[in-house]
């Protein structure tokens, strides 16, 4: 009877260390951070790299959004509109994405994301007041860049 409750609790044991997600399942945080690192632009009007960026960012899969460029005049903005969100717009937190694209496009001044008549806005300011160092350190130290997605990773 012991043999038999010891042999069930083994095999649950096995079973529940199979449920968790192994490291190599996980996207890893150095090779995220070289992808961003290498798409990073000086310019909004670098539309390829930038639209590579939102990409990249976390916004949702390709074909859910559009992407607007403000490049007439500063403040340089971006403009991420999402077709489907998968949750409620007020739930959503935009703000790692967004800081993202403030930190790795030069001179981004603001980021604005919009669905249903809704918005999200974060300027460079206000992203570099919640980081509490300059956002575009992002873009100008790739230790600085590797452990913001580190972070975003935990």
């Amino acid at each position: 009877m012991v043999g038999r409750a010891a042999a069930a609790a083994l095999l649950v044991a096995v079973a529940l260390t199979g449920c968790g997600t192994s490291p190599s399942a996980q996207p890893d945080t150095s090779d995220r951070a070289d992808s961003l690192w290498s798409a990073r632009s000086p310019y909004v009007g670098d539309s390829s790299k930038v639209v590579e960026l939102v990409s990249q960012a976390g916004f949702g899969p390709a074909g859910s959004y559009t992407v607007e460029l403000q490049t007439d005049r500063a403040p340089y903005g971006v403009t991420v509109r999402l077709n489907h969100l998968d949750k409620p717009f007020r739930s959503t937190d935009f703000s790692a994405p967004a800081t993202v694209l403030l930190g790795l496009v030069a001179n981004l001044d603001r980021v604005t994301v919009a669905s249903g008549g809704q918005t999200y806005a974060l300027t460079a300011a206000d992203a570099t007041t919640s980081l509490g160092y300059d956002v575009k350190a992002l873009g100008q130290h790739k230790d600085k860049l590797t452990a913001y997605v580190r972070a975003q990773q935990d």
